[in-house]
């Protein structure tokens, strides 16, 4: 795929069953945590994809096993699954706390 493409493609995605990890199907690797690494297809070829993905479901390594569609360099095209690939849209843990937390007891 082209840097600047903005044909729609589809890949793969589930939540791995070990962990609850969002991962990405890659046909030659297995599971990614990056979308980045996700075998991307177009037209009937998901098919293939989705039926090897299918294999994994029923072997209990991942659940909820579904495509996307991305476009350009490997860009969700809704909001929930940028969210999903990007992670949290607000800051947790760690970076929740105040940088100065002179005032801020827990």
């Amino acid at each position: 795929m082209a840097d600047g493409d903005q044909s729609v493609y589809r890949v793969v995605t589930a939540n791995r069953l070990r962990d609850g990890i969002i991962v990405y199907f890659n046909r030659d690797a297995g599971w990614s945590e990056h979308l980045r690494d996700a075998t991307v297809a177009s037209g009937e070829e998901i098919d293939g994809l989705v039926a090897l993905a299918e294999k994994d479901v029923r072997s209990n390594t991942v659940v909820g096993a579904y495509t996307i569609e991305i476009a350009g360099d490997h860009q969700p095209l809704t909001a929930r699954e940028r969210i999903r690939a990007e992670g949290p849209s607000i800051r947790f843990g760690e970076d929740a706390l105040p940088r100065n937390n002179s005032d801020f007891e827990i």
